[in-house]
């Protein structure tokens, strides 16, 4: 004889009870999804992830760096803090994440494991199969393409120059993710096991 059982209540209160467990535990197993899952959650998961297993500490906090910072990039932590801002402004956390994955290549371009970075510039004229010339108008076709260059100009003229090449690059890539993510992937060896 087959084992009835009874739920003293009705079925559209089962479901809201089902919902209500639901909801209580997904924080729980949320390290237990699929990556593809999560990915369709956020969709910068995988970059996030990627970082990570590189080596790269991945934070989320309130305050990243100083007053009106959204990101930051330590290249001698190797740690990626994106401000918690950045959560209701998923286009601006994409463009923002990207900037910084620029960065985190040009670290990867000198050893991830070294307290110091290349510019793509540089990483690029040591192949010697581009001129200066080339690579300049690069970065400026992009930065040109966005409609930022005279904002990036001006944020970056009181910078040494090393690190207003590395903040120009930052700017001009940003707009290309699956460029800076294909940078990422070939430029940058994984430093766990």
């Amino acid at each position: 004889m087959p084992v009835v059982i009874r739920f003293p209540f009705s079925s559209v209160a089962w479901r809201q009870a089902r919902h209500s467990f639901a909801v209580l535990l997904l924080p729980l197993f949320s390290c237990l999804t699929p990556l593809a899952v999560r990915a369709a959650a956020d969709p910068l998961a995988p970059a996030l992830e990627q970082l990570r297993r590189l080596g790269v500490e991945v934070a989320e906090e309130e305050a990243c760096g100083g007053p009106g910072q959204l990101a930051t990039y330590n290249m001698g932590l190797n740690r990626l803090c994106l401000s918690t801002a950045l959560r209701s402004q998923p286009q601006l956390r994409a463009r923002v994440l990207h900037h910084e994955l620029v960065h985190v290549v040009q670290d990867c371009l000198d050893g991830l494991e070294t307290p110091t970075s290349l510019t793509l510039h540089q990483g690029l004229r040591v192949t010697g199969a581009f001129s200066d010339r080339q690579l300049d108008g690069f970065f400026l076709q992009y930065l040109r393409a966005q409609g930022n260059l005279s904002h990036v100009v001006a944020t970056t003229a009181a910078l040494p120059q090393d690190s207003r090449q590395r903040e120009v690059e930052a700017y001009a890539l940003q707009g290309d993710p699956p460029l800076v993510l294909r940078l990422l992937q070939t430029r940058c060896r994984l430093l766990l096991p």
